[in-house]
C-alpha cells in the first residue's frame, strides 16, 4: 500500500506541477499581448494637460519641446480691412493669407482609439477684421464621405479653444471648459440639397406604410411629417435632438465639454460655416462674430497674443466616427491688432 501511495503521489505531483506551468503560462501570454490601460496622474506641480501629452500617441504639449516628428506651428489671425464671408471656401481671397500646416496624429488617449490615422495634417488659414474671425481649414482627402448609414460615416472637422487656464487639450477637464465648432460633411449636403432622408440616400427603395405621411410617394422629411400624428413616430425629431434637424440651415454646430465624453450641444451659435471639396481637397471656412458678450470671443480679448487653438478631423472613408479621429495637441493662436 505504501508503495502505491508514494506512486499515487508522485503522478497528482507530477500532474500538479504541469498544469502550474499551463497557468503561468496562459498568464503570462495574457499579459503580454494585453493592451495597456494608461491612467493619468499629474505629479507634483504637473498639470493635467502635461502629464496627458506625454502618453502614447498624443502630441507634445505646448511648452515642452516638440519632437522633430510633430512641430508646433503658430497660428496667426491677421487684421485684414474686410474678413471674406464663408460663403465661398474657395475665394481666392485666401491664397494670399499665410497657412500654417498642422501636424496630426491618431487619436489614442481614451477609448475608442483609433489604432491608424488617415489625415497626417490639416492646413490652417485664420483672418480677422472688426466685425469678425474666420478660419479656412483645409486637408487631403481623395475621396468624399458625406453620407451617413449602415457602415458608412461623414467627413467632418472641428476646433477647438479653451475657455480657461489650464484646460487639457483632451476635450478640457472639471471645472476648465473648452468650446468647440463642428463641421459636418453631411450636414454640408443637408444645407445644400435638403435633408438627406430615406427617399434621396436610396431612391429605388420604397415603403408600404408610413403613420399619417401626407402626399404621395416617395415621402419625404420636409413635406410629409409635418403632421403633428405623423411626429409622434419621428421621435427624434420630436424631442427636438439637434442630430435630427430636417430644416439644418448650418452645417456647423457648437459644443462645449469638461473632460472626454461630456462634450454638449449648444442649441444656438453665431458661428457659421460652409465646405467645398474639389480635387481631393477638402476646404471648410468657419466663422465667429465679435461680441464682447460671448465667452470665447471675451477669452480671446484677455490675452490676443497668447491664445490657444486644437483641431481634429474624421475621416468618414476610414471609418473614423466618435472618439476615432484624428487630433491636435494645443497649437499657439495669436491675433495681429
Amino acid at each position: 500500500m505504501n508503495g502505491k501511495q508514494d506512486n499515487n503521489r508522485m503522478l497528482m505531483g507530477i500532474v500538479g506541477g504541469a498544469l502550474l506551468i499551463l497557468v503561468v503560462m496562459i498568464a503570462t501570454l495574457f499579459i503580454v499581448t494585453r493592451r495597456p490601460v494608461v491612467v493619468v496622474v499629474p505629479a507634483a506641480g504637473e498639470s493635467l494637460d502635461s502629464a496627458a501629452s506625454a502618453m502614447p500617441g498624443a502630441s507634445p504639449a505646448v511648452g515642452t519641446t516638440p519632437t522633430a516628428e510633430v512641430a508646433l506651428p503658430e497660428i496667426k489671425i491677421s487684421k485684414v480691412a474686410t474678413a471674406p464671408t464663408t460663403d465661398d471656401p474657395l475665394d481666392p481671397f485666401w491664397n494670399k493669407i499665410t497657412v500654417a500646416d498642422v501636424a496630426m496624429l491618431p487619436q489614442q488617449v481614451a477609448p475608442p482609439v483609433l489604432q491608424t490615422g488617415s489625415i497626417t495634417n490639416v492646413r490652417v488659414q485664420a483672418v480677422h477684421d472688426d466685425q469678425r474671425y474666420v478660419w479656412r481649414l483645409s486637408w487631403d482627402k481623395p475621396e468624399i464621405a458625406d453620407q451617413s448609414d449602415v457602415g458608412q460615416f461623414s467627413d467632418a472637422v472641428a476646433m477647438q479653444f479653451p475657455l480657461s487656464e489650464g484646460a487639457p487639450y483632451t476635450m478640457g477637464g472639471p471645472k476648465m471648459p473648452v468650446r468647440m465648432l463642428h463641421w459636418k460633411a453631411t450636414w454640408q449636403k443637408d444645407v445644400d440639397e435638403g435633408f438627406q432622408d430615406w427617399a434621396k440616400t436610396h431612391p429605388n427603395s420604397d415603403a408600404d406604410l408610413y403613420w399619417f405621411a401626407t402626399g404621395e410617394k416617395p415621402f419625404t422629411m420636409q413635406k410629409s411629417f409635418r403632421d403633428p400624428q405623423a411626429q409622434q413616430y419621428m421621435i427624434a425629431s420630436s424631442a427636438g435632438n439637434p442630430m435630427a434637424d430636417f430644416d439644418r440651415k448650418n452645417p456647423v454646430e457648437e459644443l462645449t465639454a469638461h473632460g472626454f465624453g461630456s462634450a454638449t450641444h449648444i442649441g444656438q451659435t453665431p458661428s457659421r460655416g460652409r465646405g467645398a471639396w474639389r480635387d481631393g481637397i477638402w476646404y471648410v471656412v468657419i466663422d465667429r462674430p465679435i461680441e464682447t458678450a460671448d465667452p470665447l470671443i471675451a477669452r480671446f480679448n484677455e490675452n490676443p497674443g497668447q491664445q490657444l487653438i486644437a483641431f481634429a478631423v474624421w475621416d468618414g472613408t476610414a471609418g473614423n466616427r466618435g472618439g476615432r479621429k484624428n487630433i491636435t495637441n494645443w497649437i499657439p493662436m495669436r491675433i495681429d491688432p
